[in-house]
């Protein structure tokens, strides 16, 4: 399977020397892309080949209560992804896009809610695919987990964990208590607010911080074997560290760049932005480290 869209180009060009970056994984011909900015708000936004022919494609919308202090636990097919957006809405919203190489087995696709739990299942043999777009209360609480498709992240305040294998995971403007996790695709963060939990053991992590200060408990994203790009506004009051192990690159470029505070020893390197405690906190053990500051001029490299 491939699965491309647009996604965060600073981290995943560092990590692969690439311009704007496309998520992949492999499987068995079917390939999902996402249109234009990498956004999906309808079915149409993705085009779907099985074996490069285009997909039977359907439909299903799906609406359900939202149960207050139970989060709605959603499972994503291994063919591909989910988009969830926090609205003003009271309940849930699902449009499921479905996609198979036949009429026959598009008709055996299906999406279901039982109990907490939001699953879709399809035909033996695994070629279909039940992309999920999901409008979801703003406050709601989710967990979702998939393997190798994206999941996008956006306008959500309420308490959300992903899990993912191989995909890429975004976050946008999420003020929530949210936890990523992903063993091996690239994570991003855009925003100015929340409790924020990033980790990746083998993929790159791309922030970009947003306002004048972080409003909320902080940031923390830590990277095992993966580089770090933080992109932080002119003028960012709120504490901000950056750490890397060992002697992987680290660049700090802009016209904040001259002010940072700068920890160098034989264990690692350390930067800090900011006044006041740390509330926004980057560091991997192993990859190179990218910091840009306003608007990008002089640059620092070690």
């Amino acid at each position: 399977m491939t699965i491309s869209r647009s996604f965060s180009a600073a981290a995943l060009a560092t990590a692969l020397m690439l311009g704007p970056a496309t998520a992949r994984a492999g499987h068995r011909g079917v390939n999902v892309s996402i249109h234009d900015d990498g956004d999906v708000k309808a079915c149409s936004d993705l085009e779907v080949e099985f074996a490069e022919r285009p997909a039977a494609r359907a439909e299903e919308r799906l609406t359900f209560a939202a149960e207050a202090g139970k989060p709605l636990r959603v499972r994503i097919p291994e063919h591909s992804g989910a988009r969830v957006r926090g609205s003003d809405r009271a309940d849930f919203e699902v449009l499921v896009c479905k996609a198979a190489p036949s009429k026959a087995g598009l008709e055996a696709i299906a999406a279901s809610r039982e109990g907490d739990a939001l699953s879709v299942r399809g035909p033996a043999g695994g070629d279909w695919v039940g992309y999920l777009v999901i409008a979801a209360p703003r406050g709601a609480a989710m967990e979702l987990s998939g393997e190798n498709g994206p999941i996008a992240l956006s306008g959500l305040s309420g308490r959300v964990t992903v899990r993912s294998e191989n995909g890429p995971i975004s976050v946008t403007d999420s003020s929530g208590d949210i936890d990523v996790r992903a063993e091996n695709g690239p994570i991003s963060a855009r925003g100015d607010g929340g409790r924020l939990r990033l980790a990746t053991e083998n993929g790159p992590i791309e922030v970009s911080l947003s306002g004048s200060a972080w409003r909320g408990e902080g940031l923390d994203a830590h990277a095992v074997n993966g580089p770090v790009t933080l992109a932080v506004p002119a003028g960012y009051r709120s504490g901000t560290s950056v750490e890397s192990l060992g002697h992987s690159p680290f660049s700090c470029r802009g016209e904040g760049c001259g002010g940072v505070r700068r920890t160098w020893d034989d264990d690692g390197k350390k930067v800090e932005l900011g006044d006041g405690p740390v509330v926004v906190r980057l560091s991997t053990e192993n990859g190179p480290v990218a910091i840009r500051t306003g608007a990008t001029g002089n640059e620092e490299e070690d």
